[in-house]
This record gives structure tokens, C-alpha cells and sequence, in this order.
């Protein structure tokens, strides 16, 4: 069931890391989309990747939304750093950043040390939609045990199968931002 877990996680997750064509036949992360940045993970460039979530425009009126993110998503290895921008020293007042307090959320199997992204909450903008196969969210488990079929008659093996069948697809480009970082 982990196994499972982690293999959906990914599913998601890969929307993300992967910049994929969406929709409009752009990339999710793309320059016309304002979504789009380069600087390395900092306070100024959380600032600066929230403004422009904010000034996302509406679909169909153009204005602005004025949704901001959540929750910022960055390797293991800059969990600490990404945490240390809500940290407060001895100053008593709160940077701009400080006050933001994003969810930090360590992507485990992401290789790339320096690229990061932030999504909105999805009960703001849902960006990401995942579907079940007739609606089954959890994943089915199958045992093989009986003595006298297959593997436990042949080589009294117990044998198991998930079966997790789903897919998805990006809903919105508006819900997220993220900052490729040349190395």
C-alpha cells in the first residue's frame, strides 16, 4: 500500500517536475503564463513568485485573481533552506516572507537540488485533477492463497497484486509557479 501511495504521489508530483504540454499547448510553466522563473530559492524570489501567482488573470474577464500560493515544493535538500526563510532571528518583526508562512512540503525524489515551486491551495484554484477508475480511491489488494491454484500449489508461494488504476491531467496553470535554476 505504501508502494502505492508513493507511485500516485509521483503521478502528481511529475505534473510539476516534469513540465509537461498542457491544454493550450503550452508548457504548464511557460512565459506567457507568468508562471515562469529562474532565481534560486530565497526570500526575494518567493516574493517575487508570489506576485506573480497573485496577478494571475481571471479566465474570461482578465482581471486579476489575487490567489497566492500555499504551499512551496523543493527537494530534500533545500527543505532546510526553505524553511530557514520563516525562521526568525532575534528581530522581534516579521519579514514580508515570515509573515507569507507557506506549507514546506520536501518532494523526496526529486533530484534536481535547486529548482522549486509553489501551488495554491486547491480549494482556491483546483490546478490538478485526478480521476479513478470507478471511483475507487484506495487501491485494491489481491492475495493468491489458495493451496490448490498458482504459485501456492506449484511452490507454496503467497502471491499479492495492488491494482491502483487512475489518471490526471492540469485543470488550471494559474494554481502554480515554479523556478528553474541553472546549475
Amino acid at each position: 500500500s505504501r508502494a502505492a501511495k508513493r507511485t500516485l504521489a509521483k503521478f502528481v508530483l511529475d505534473f510539476i517536475r516534469g513540465n509537461p504540454v498542457i491544454y493550450d499547448g503550452k508548457a504548464l510553466f511557460h512565459a506567457d503564463h507568468g508562471n515562469l522563473g529562474y532565481a534560486a530559492l530565497s526570500a526575494g524570489a518567493v516574493a517575487a513568485g508570489r506576485l506573480a501567482m497573485l496577478n494571475q488573470p481571471e479566465l474570461g474577464s482578465g482581471e486579476r485573481l489575487g490567489i497566492g500560493p500555499k504551499s512551496i515544493l523543493v527537494s530534500s535538500e533545500q527543505e532546510g533552506p526553505a524553511v530557514d526563510l520563516w525562521a526568525r532571528s532575534t528581530n522581534n518583526d516579521k519579514t514580508f516572507v515570515q509573515s507569507l508562512v507557506l506549507d514546506v512540503l520536501p518532494i523526496w525524489y526529486w533530484t534536481d537540488p535547486s529548482d522549486w515551486a509553489m501551488a495554491a491551495d486547491p480549494l482556491d484554484i483546483p490546478g490538478l485533477e485526478v480521476g479513478f477508475l470507478d471511483g475507487q480511491e484506495e487501491p485494491e489488494i489481491f492475495v493468491q492463497d489458495m493451496p490448490n491454484v498458482g504459485s501456492m500449489f506449484v511452490a507454496d508461494k503467497l502471491t499479492y497484486k495492488i491494482r491502483h488504476i487512475y489518471g490526471g491531467n492540469i485543470t488550471d496553470w494559474r494554481a502554480f509557479y515554479k523556478s528553474v535554476v541553472a546549475d
